[in-house]
């Protein structure tokens, strides 16, 4: 009877308001905390890669069990940035690993809402717009603007806190969310905090870098840089005009399909070289650029190279936009972090306090990109603590971190679960 009702609900939801809907709702009973939360998937209108054309998207409204029967107070709202993903199923609406938002969110008794990047789960067919801060920034904004009328609808009331977090690509996407705010939506919607850790800022500053030393770290970043231009710029290049050998030639499986994590890839490109073109590193090895790109894409002298310039110029953050001053901004990154140089939070630093914004940042040493997410995300759920008991939950925090392995899971699961023992 109740899943009657619930698809009668959903229906008059889909004929209210026919720019968004809730497709699906799903009952999740493992986290790392133990806790029971609901998804639910929805879609809404936003725009396409021109920025123009009006698109549906799909995204997340995620919740404690007790908030959506109403039993418990909300905060109030999170809009969650997810980091890079190649494959499918890494997007907020599907097969989802919820603990960083369990983390941040569901200790506090927040509703998290997290949309799919244009490229994921309804429009999952498209090249991904990579680190396009444009178009994923409209995408998350209209999402949220979206999944705050829905839960109007269903009559859900939430103090009025929004936050804005992301790691990695979901910090690119977190300060992208927060420039478009200060620019075009101030006065529909106030971010109270925003925290991004580990965000590749400065696109143009990370291509300096590549070219400077002629390795790459993390090789799957690239061809997820350029075919989100390719998509979002309509250059209608081939695969040959951007890569060179293996890459190139099964560029379509390998990235396009997003049957591959970045792992996988990475991988892959790496199993395709010869041993001159891989450089030993620690965490992870690197490869040369030298064999797995076009050339021509690196040399300014080129017109694909000048034109490849603009792009990278027009995708960073690091520009004159002024920030509202109310908005308290944390920077996080890891000094060590081979995958995004730290020069990007360096500069957007800068950039922040010249601008006078509210910034607060914190640089660790000796953590690798993926080690240090579980603790960006436990700082983040201390700061969102507030005046609750710091001391001990530090404690604890702190001692999970401290042993992080090659584990990241277990480590995220000795994080959350500490956190969720002290709030509960």
């Amino acid at each position: 009877m109740r899943n009657l009702v619930f698809a009668l609900f959903l229906a008059f939801l889909q004929t209210a308001n026919a720019q968004e809907a809730i497709t699906d709702t799903t009952i999740i009973h493992r986290t790392a905390m133990d806790m029971r939360l609901v998804r639910l998937n929805y879609t809404y209108t936003s725009v396409g890669p021109d920025g123009r054309t009006p698109t549906t998207l799909s995204g997340a409204i995620i919740m404690r069990h007790s908030i959506w029967t109403k039993e418990n107070h909300c905060n109030g709202l999170i809009l969650y940035n997810h980091p890079t993903t190649s494959e499918k199923n890494g997007c907020p609406s599907r097969d989802y690993d919820l603990d960083a938002e369990a983390a941040i969110g569901f200790t506090h008794k927040y509703i998290i809402v997290a949309v799919d990047n244009y490229g994921f789960g309804i429009t999952e067919d498209h090249p991904q717009a990579y680190l396009n801060p444009d178009i994923t920034a409209q995408g998350a904004i209209d999402g949220l603007l979206a999944a705050k009328r829905l839960l109007f609808l269903m009559g859900y009331e939430y103090e009025n806190r929004l936050l804005n977090v992301g790691y990695s690509q979901g910090g690119h996407t977190a300060m992208a969310v927060q420039r478009l705010v200060d620019t075009r939506y101030g006065d529909r919607l106030k971010i109270l905090h925003t925290y991004a850790g580990g965000g590749p800022y400065d696109i143009m500053g990370i291509y300096e870098d590549m070219k400077q030393t002629g390795v790459t770290y993390y090789p799957c970043a690239l061809p997820l840089i350029l075919s989100g231009i390719n998509e979002t710029e309509g250059l209608g290049l081939k695969p040959h005009d951007m890569f060179r050998g293996a890459l190139a030639d099964h560029y379509e499986e390998w990235i396009l399909s997003k049957e591959y994590s970045t792992t996988d890839i990475n991988q892959m490109i790496i199993e395709s070289l010869s041993p001159e073109d891989i450089v030993p590193g620690d965490p992870r090895d690197g490869v040369r650029l030298s064999a797995i790109v076009n050339p021509a894409i690196m040399d300014e002298s080129t017109p694909l190279g000048r034109k490849m310039m603009t792009y990278y110029q027009k995708n960073s953050l690091i520009d004159t936009w002024k920030p509202n001053p109310d908005t308290h901004i944390y920077l996080f990154h890891s000094r060590a972090d081979e995958v995004v140089p730290v020069l990007c939070t360096e500069r957007m630093e800068r950039f922040l306090k010249r601008q006078g914004a509210d910034v607060q940042t914190e640089y660790v040493d000796g953590w690798a990109h993926t080690p240090a997410a579980p603790y960006f995300f436990s700082q983040v759920a201390l700061k969102i603590v507030g005046d609750t008991d710091k001391s001990t939950l530090l404690d604890e925090v702190t001692k999970s971190v401290r042993d992080i392995t090659d584990d990241i899971i277990d480590v995220l699961d000795g994080v959350f679960q500490g956190i969720g023992e002290l709030l509960r």
